[in-house]
């Protein structure tokens, strides 16, 4: 649409009549209520928001499926907003079309605890299904959030009963296709032919710096079409949206492949700043938001105006998608009569509830092997009782172990399988089941080596942040892999992955603890784990469990004596050279103890008797980990661990040059014992614990 007093422009509104002239109005009103968002806030982002307002109009007027009044209407189309800084755009829709997202929360954008922060957020707003704002994350996870459809409707569909049928429409801009998890993810789509995957490629030619020409400059329409893509472009949106209603319909019916629309706009469309890099990440400015205002044909006096006309637009639109949601749950309750297993099994898993019986599937008869390889056992013990679990690796199945028995791929012609192949992806990867997990319904686990969580980190923490409660295996946990070296072996990854909110991280060292963490893993639904696992074969412990290691720290030996004088703490690989180097010294009459960690987390959360019987704080405590030693000294008086990179060599041999034998142990175990002989240790356990503010999520 366009601003009427250009003569030829305003002719071509006028000989499309009235309905022309409706739609301008709704696009203007929807600038300029998003505008007067960012104004109030004075902090924001409005020159997306102006430029892209015609596209969401058409989406949420004519195009997209969806339920203000059930928001998590399994069947509804997803939107994704992937340039989440434009988010007033977003709630501007929202508050629109009937969410729960009043003019008053519209008037709170940015302000602390409101239902409209500075970028999207999942857990705060109805209607928002991924937390958006570092770019490229959100095209992602419309990736996962395509997979889940083309996998939950090839599953339960009949040709009767369309049970799960809907489109991902992503709204992203110059810097979600900049950054690289896009590339990684888009080349995954189009070889598995996402065909309900539709793209709108905000092309407006501007980012912080300037102009796209400093830095971008390739054919992104020869790009994505490399990638498998149905490419189109749509030049002007200025004039009519016919052209993009067009493009939309072709998008749609081409099933076989994912679908970006090039889309020629403006930022800050009618702003004296238009097309200029000042309208970004800034307020317009009283004089200037007056003066498109005034543009516009609206008062500008006047702010966060939405007259009845409008209003009325947008409430035919809802009340046609409420239609198809009321239609669409007459349909499952005849679904329901005629397959109701299958019915309660969609019921249970968008509900989140875990099948009863599960913890009776985890193997219990325990023999040594790399942690790697009881996570195979795991793995495929509940698989077939746990039809959710979806995943893959990053191309390193037969050495992450994690191909599923129960199940083929998940391939462009296999779209019932759940076993994943993401290619050399991480990143990728690790958002693509962010949105596997939005979808609802869905139990998604990823997997590669450990040290390789960093190229991950960035969709690992927005999956902590949304609380997605992922898997993440991540093997070869240690300069224990030996010959591939520094590159390979992960020596800050662990405390760099402890130290996010809202993440376990486990590190098992035998079956049991293997079997409680994954157990673990899956009832914390609202929480991702990384479960990190040896590469090289672990001894069983004596006297781990899985009921034990669900309290992420307990003690594996007792010490010889009434109290002891030393405590060890190991996890993984070192908690067996801990208790043997324990053995020892108990036998040389040092009364020594062992506590197993697994999860400094879960250990955390248990009562504070438990963990003081535990760790009483006040007994000189060595802790043994092959890590960064950061995160350790609330644990341990000393600790024994790796503070630079690793070595190339065969692993029993790197384990014993960087200090990680029994010997060791021993000797400095002696030494803290004897540095604290007659005087007292500080008490570890003596601190106050202050309950922070969490937020009204929990953030």
């Amino acid at each position: 649409m366009t601003e009427t007093e250009n003569p030829a422009k305003k002719r071509k509104v006028e000989e499309n009549g009235d309905k022309s002239c409706i739609d301008l109005k709704c696009i203007n009103t929807i600038r300029l209520f998003s505008a007067d968002m960012v104004e109030a806030a004075k902090s924001g982002h409005p020159g997306a928001p102006m430029g892209c307002a015609p596209i969401t109009h058409l989406l949420f007027k004519s195009i997209m499926k969806y339920s203000p009044s059930k928001p998590k209407w399994y069947s509804r189309d997803r939107f994704v907003l992937s340039n989440g800084h434009a988010c007033a755009l977003l709630y501007s829709m929202l508050h629109l079309t009937g969410y729960n997202v009043s003019a008053e929360d519209c008037k709170k954008f940015r302000q602390a605890g409101s239902k409209t922060p500075g970028h999207p957020e999942n857990f705060m707003t109805d209607g928002v299904e991924v937390s958006t704002g570092p770019l490229g994350q959100g095209i992602s996870n419309a990736v996962g959030l395509a997979i889940a459809e083309r996998h939950l409707s090839s599953t339960y569909n009949t040709e009767e009963y369309p049970v799960f049928s809907n489109y991902t429409y992503v709204l992203c801009g110059d810097g979600c296709l900049q950054e690289g998890v896009s590339s990684e993810a888009c080349s995954l789509a189009g070889h598995l032919g996402l065909g309900k995957l539709i793209v709108f490629y905000d092309d407006n030619n501007i980012t912080i710096d300037g102009s796209t020409d400093l830095s971008f400059t390739e054919d992104v329409g020869k790009r994505y079409e490399s990638y498998g893509w149905h490419v189109q472009t749509v030049d002007d949106i200025t004039v009519s949206l016919d052209a993009l209603n067009d493009a939309v319909t072709a998008a749609q019916a081409t099933t076989d492949k994912p679908s970006i629309i090039k889309v020629k706009t403006a930022i800050g469309y009618g702003s004296k700043k238009e097309g200029s890099h000042s309208v970004h990440g800034a307020p317009l400015g009283g004089e200037d938001l007056a003066y498109v205002k005034t543009k516009f044909g609206f008062d500008s006096t006047k702010c966060f105006t939405v007259d009845d006309d409008v209003k009325s637009v947008y409430k035919s639109a809802v009340e046609k998608s409420e239609k198809l949601c009321t239609e669409w749950e007459s349909m499952f309750q005849e679904y329901k009569s005629k397959f109701p297993a299958k019915a309660e099994e969609i019921e249970r898993r968008f509900r989140g509830d875990i099948p009863s019986g599960l913890d009776d599937k985890f193997p219990k008869e325990i023999k040594d092997l790399a942690t790697r390889q009881h996570s195979n056992v795991c793995l495929n013990a509940i698989a077939p009782e746990l039809p959710e679990l979806i995943g893959g690796s990053a191309d390193l199945t037969p050495s992450n172990l994690t191909a599923l028995k129960c199940s083929g791929d998940f391939q462009k012609d296999t779209p019932t399988g759940r076993y994943i192949r993401f290619g050399v992806r991480e990143h990728g990867m690790a958002s693509v089941c962010n949105g596997l997990f939005a979808y609802g319904g869905l139990r998604p686990f990823c997997a590669t080596f450990l040290n390789f969580a960093g190229y991950a980190l960035g969709a690992m923490r927005v999956a902590a942040l949304s609380k997605f409660g992922i898997i993440y295996i991540m093997t070869h946990d240690s300069i224990g892999l030996g010959e591939d070296g520094p590159t390979h072996q992960p020596i800050e990854m662990l405390e760099s992955l402890r130290s996010l909110p809202n993440m376990l991280v486990f590190r098992p060292a035998d079956g049991a603890e293997t079997a409680a963490s994954y157990k673990m893993a899956i009832e914390s639904v609202n929480t991702p784990s990384v479960i990190a696992c040896s590469r090289s074969k672990l001894a069983t412990l004596e006297t781990s469990s899985i009921e034990l290691a669900s309290k992420g720290g307990y003690v594996a030996l007792k010490e010889s004596s009434d109290t002891p004088a030393l405590i060890l703490i190991g996890t993984g690989s070192e908690t067996a050279l801990c208790i043997d180097a324990a053995k020892a010294l108990n036998k040389e009459g040092v009364s020594t103890r062992v506590v197993s960690m697994p999860c400094q987390e879960l250990f955390l959360s248990q009562p504070a008797d438990y963990q003081k019987s535990t760790l009483p704080g006040t007994i000189p405590t060595l802790s043994v980990e092959a890590s960064s030693i950061y995160g350790w000294h609330r644990f341990s008086h000393a600790q024994i661990g790796i503070n630079r990179f690793g070595m190339s060599g065969k692993g029993p041999e790197v384990f014993k040059m960087f200090g990680f034998s029994a010997e060791n142990v021993i000797s400095k175990g002696k030494e803290l014992v004897e540095y604290y002989k007659g005087r007292n240790a500080p008490d570890l356990s003596d601190c106050p614990t202050f309950d922070n503010f969490q937020g009204p999520a929990g953030h």
